[in-house]
């Protein structure tokens, strides 16, 4: 493939990365290094024995800033000699950089951040997350560096007093960017509401293997029930509430409904309360986490996928619902109007919304052959516009043309 032509010996810096990290960079990582791509990532995490073994595929460990005070000024200092034998000169102009940075962390321990980089080099840093790059600030002027737009942290985050410093580190990071990508065209838009130049913009939009994420060859349960699935972190931007209110109303409705929740997170208690609240613990199945395979596994069996969120880039669980052949109902939220067509793969409906929600899926209900149809319509929208190896093609295009 051209890209990958074009990719010999690139050097790219994943920055600021969790470990292990989410699917999509995973995906991503995985897709660069296949291509030729020299991957380093920085966590704080430890890679599994799997990962290790990875060609093309580097860890650089970032010590965190836990600990006793002693314990972390002992580990700055042992950082700040290797540092120095690595590059005293470098080390020396991260210390100037720290000085003269105002920030609400102290200066130690942001000098410390940048440490484990000095006298590396590579062609491209990455930053996948906005708060990365604000976190990790000075070291934007050691190499061409890419940040990551996805969505709550341009969307919902820089409305939130107490993450002020987040709403203000956007534009000096937009500014010493090479380049800035988005994963819509929406999110785009909302960034510039930030100081993001347009014109140094790319829209990348997420995506999914198709030959993972597949219609089952079997044919699905024929019980009678109605099965829609949705996953996510449960968390309140996905909008769960509106989700179980539609489904509610489905209850209503005397549809046999059966709504499947895979995902866990910081309201799984508030999850399980409106559940036995609205008295849907006969229709609702929470999952909690599940392997890849066990979600692959329920979005072969399902009839249907809801997206209630209130804030989105693009989601992925929807690509990978619309890749397994099902007909989506979604919001309106971030950039989702441009992954599903309003009557084509599914239906698009305002958020907050569970009137509409709950309407859309009784037309899918009372039309199986609606089903099938717009199944089939978003399983082709998937192999046309968001397939995994277009989407690693593209990143490779964009760290080579800032390198």
């Amino acid at each position: 493939m051209a890209a990958a032509a074009r990719s010999g010996g690139l050097r790219v810096l994943f920055a600021g990365v969790k470990w292990p990290p989410e699917t999509f960079l995973a995906r991503l990582m995985r897709g660069l290094t296949e291509r030729g791509v020299h991957v380093t990532v920085a966590t704080p995490g430890r890679p599994d024995a799997a990962w290790r073994v990875v060609p093309n595929l580097d860890v650089l460990t970032t010590p965190g800033w836990s600990g006793s005070a002693a314990s972390r000024l002992a580990r700055a200092g042992s950082e700040t000699v290797a540092a120095a034998v690595r590059s005293l000169p470098e080390t020396r102009r991260a210390f100037r950089l720290v000085r003269e940075t105002r920030s609400e962390t102290s200066a130690t321990e942001r000098f410390s951040r940048l440490l484990p980089f000095v006298g590396r080099r590579w062609d491209v840093i990455y930053f996948p997350w906005n708060a990365t790059a604000i976190f990790y600030l000075p070291l934007m002027d050691k190499a061409p560096s890419i940040i990551s737009c996805r969505g709550a942290q341009i969307n919902v985050s820089p409305h939130n007093p107490q993450r002020a410093w987040l709403r203000d580190g956007l534009a000096p990071t937009f500014r010493k960017a090479a380049a800035v990508h988005c994963v819509s065209e929406a999110i785009r838009e909302e960034a510039a509401q930030y100081g993001l130049d347009r014109s140094k913009s790319v829209v990348i939009r997420p995506a999914v293997d198709p030959e993972l994420f597949r219609p089952t060859e079997g044919p699905r349960p024929d019980d009678g029930r109605f099965r829609v699935i949705t996953t996510g972190s449960v968390i309140w931007r996905k909008g769960y509430e509106y989700a179980l209110a539609a489904v509610c109303d489905l209850v209503d409705r005397g549809v046999p409904v059966q709504f499947e929740i895979i995902g866990r997170g910081d309201e799984d208690q508030r999850l399980l309360y409106t559940i036995h609240d609205m008295k849907l613990g006969d229709h609702v199945i929470w999952h909690g986490a599940l392997s890849p395979a066990g979600v692959l596994e329920r979005l072969q069996a399902a009839d249907a996928f809801l997206l209630s969120s209130l804030s989105e880039g693009i989601s992925n669980a929807v690509l990978e619902g619309m890749a397994c052949g099902l007909p989506v109902v979604t919001t309106n939220a971030g950039g989702m109007a441009e992954a599903v067509s309003d009557g084509v793969e599914g239906f698009v409906v305002p958020t907050r919304d569970a009137t509409a929600m709950s309407a859309a899926l009784l037309e899918l209900w009372r039309r199986p052959d609606l089903r099938r149809q717009m199944g089939a319509a978003g399983r082709q929208r998937v192999l046309r516009d968001f397939r995994l190896s277009d989407q690693a093609d593209a990143f490779v295009d964009l760290f080579r043309s800032v390198a």
